[in-house]
């Protein structure tokens, strides 16, 4: 079963949001984290921080564990996802390569109201992180 990583960056009672591009086999248009596979001999942090800077420019500094949940359906075709609430990071998010269109921060109602999420299990999570203050547990 696969595994993906994944950064929440947020601010301001924001989170942001990277909308997947049309040409993605899975989930194409709908709004996602920046993320992806954890390689082989690599942890889920390892990975997420090395995603983060590969897809949106910026390096998680600070970032506490958030939580873990399947894609759900057949074994072989379900997906462990972990997430990671990203309080400080070096940078300015920025598109990088062909992966997203876009990218956007919502609120935790913009999130519940608009956002076409790609995974609905991360519309709950989404909107508490939005709302947290900084540096208070995930």
């Amino acid at each position: 079963m696969p595994d993906i990583a994944m950064g929440v960056l947020s601010r301001n009672g924001t989170v942001l949001l990277a909308r997947r591009s049309s040409e993605r086999k899975v989930h194409p248009d709908r709004w996602s984290l920046p993320g992806g596979h954890i390689e082989e001999g690599e942890d889920a942090e390892t990975a997420m921080c090395r995603e983060l800077m590969q897809e949106i420019g910026v390096t998680p500094e600070l970032w506490q564990f958030a939580g873990r949940f399947g894609s759900g359906g057949p074994p072989e075709a379900s997906v462990t996802f972990h997430v990671y609430h990203v309080d400080k990071w070096h940078g300015r998010p920025r598109l990088i390569g062909d992966e997203h269109t876009e990218l956007r921060w919502f609120t935790a109602a913009a999130i519940e109201k608009e956002a076409e999420l790609a995974l609905p299990q991360l519309t709950e999570m989404l909107a508490n992180l939005a709302m947290r203050k900084p540096g208070a547990p995930a």
